[in-house]
């Protein structure tokens, strides 16, 4: 008799898990990268009232007569499968198509997560916003077209306005140098003419912004008065008035050189800050400045050049020939215009990989930059990771340990940006689920009120 109690206060206590787990389910049933559970019941130790007997040969065997002690709690099982997809059009939300975790580092504490509502900080760091758990990943640097550091995991940290990696001596110094006229000209003969005295200066050779102090520069090609003088960029001549006396003069010439290549090789320059657009650049390897126009197609031919970005700074390529069909290297400086202001950050886009591609624009032209790649975790046993709240998960010691790389890779989910995964409760289930709870819970209830009224009856014995 007091078996059956003690069987039925076990079905009811585990009856009331079950709920308490249907009761969180349904909670959460709009929470982020929720994953349900689910409770398993197990029976309890049996006791034995007589042992089973084996066969004889005059006598069959027996069975062994046992008596159920009620159920135990089997387990509760995370179930990791994914949700639906909530589109919510903002690129730092994300989600991942598949299996894994977001990787985060939660004031010092490495957890996991599938809830990818994330936002960035006034410091540009790309965080979970409940918690200010920051989003781990793989930045690169000032070289996009290689790998990313894959050693160095860390937060991800990037704003709009940010300077394009390799630009950061933007905008340059309109100042330097500055140079006394008659230091700098002094010892180069002038030619005369009837538009005045013509200085040609091959460092001046695509000098920008140039000024002297108190002098008013003119268009080139005019004919500068007293107090004027006129300059051309593309082959470094400083025009004055006929008969101005530069060895007697105190004035500081000031402008900016792109003419500083810091490496020169066949056919080819590196310099640290880029053409403008469309500019022609000016070569003086036969001894005469040679113009160049840019190149539409990927090599540049004869009298042409093409830009691009290598580790940060720009290499030039000129054709095989130039106009005159006599360059065969690149032996003197460079001239040409350029853009005096740094790329800076305008928008972003996340792909499928979780690489964070950003565009960048001088006011001119826009380029492209990878910025970093969002970390993805793995795990040999998902359900086995400990729940912490938040929507983070720790490993245990029935997860494995976390294998971290890029999205798509060894098993890894893809990252789809501006969505959402939504909770994978499904309340239909868990409504019928709550029922079956609910019988069970009154079966058992019903069990104790049997049992007591059979335990009355005993007791009722004494009276009668």
């Amino acid at each position: 008799m007091m078996r059956s109690l003690y069987s039925a206060i076990s079905g009811l206590k585990n009856h009331q898990t079950y709920m308490d787990v249907i009761g969180n389910n349904i909670a959460n049933v709009n929470t982020t990268g929720f994953k349900k559970s689910t409770v398993t019941f197990a029976s309890a130790l049996s006791q034995s009232m007589q042992g089973a007997s084996a066969p004889t040969p005059a006598q069959g065997g027996s069975n062994p007569m046992q008596v159920g002690l009620g159920a135990n709690l089997g387990s509760i099982n995370q179930i990791m499968t994914a949700g639906s997809e909530q589109t919510t059009g903002n690129p730092t939300d994300m989600m991942i198509q598949g299996s894994g975790f977001f990787v985060l580092n939660n004031n010092g504490q490495q957890v996991y997560t599938r809830a990818g509502g994330f936002t960035q900080d006034s410091a540009g760091n790309l965080v979970d916003p409940a918690s200010g758990a920051e989003v781990q990943g793989y930045s690169w640097g000032t070289d996009d077209t290689t790998t990313p550091n894959w050693g160095a995991l860390g937060a991800i940290k990037f704003k709009l306005g940010d300077t394009l990696p390799g630009e950061a001596g933007f905008p340059i110094d309109e100042e330097s140098p500055l140079l006394d006229l008659a230091a700098e000209l002094g010892t180069v003969t002038p030619t005369t003419d009837a538009t005045g005295d013509h200085y040609a200066d091959t460092t001046l050779l695509g000098a920008e912004n140039l000024t002297i102090d108190g002098l008013t520069r003119v268009p080139d090609g005019s004919s500068p008065t007293t107090g004027q003088f006129s300059f051309d960029p593309a082959t470094g001549t400083l025009t004055f008035p006929a008969g101005f006396d530069v060895a007697g003069a105190t004035a500081n010439i000031h402008y900016i050189s792109p003419v500083a290549p810091s490496a020169i090789n066949d056919l080819t320059a590196t310099v640290d800050y880029p053409p403008a657009p469309g500019a022609v650049v000016y070569n003086d390897a036969t001894g005469t400045p040679v113009p160049y126009t840019l190149s539409t197609a990927d090599t540049p031919g004869d009298g042409e050049y093409s830009v691009s970005n290598v580790n940060g700074q720009y290499q030039i390529t000129f054709g095989a020939n130039d106009k005159d069909g006599n360059l065969t290297s690149i032996a003197g400086d460079l001239g040409y215009d350029f853009t005096n202001k740094a790329h800076t950050l305008t928008s972003f886009s996340i792909d499928g990989n979780g690489i964070i591609t950003g565009v960048y624009s001088n006011g001119t032209d826009s380029v492209t930059h990878k910025i970093a790649q969002i970390a993805i975790a793995s795990f040999a046993n998902d359900s086995g990771l400990q729940n912490i709240g938040g929507s983070f998960y720790t490993t245990s010691n029935n997860s494995g340990v976390a294998n971290i790389g890029a999205a798509g890779e060894d098993g890894r989910g893809g990252v789809v940006s501006g969505a959402l995964e939504m909770s994978n409760v499904d309340l239909s289930q868990e409504m019928t689920d709550m029922i079956t709870a609910q019988r069970g819970f009154q079966a058992n209830s019903r069990v104790i009120t049997v049992s007591d009224t059979l335990l009355q009856e005993l007791i009722d014995l004494k009276r009668q």
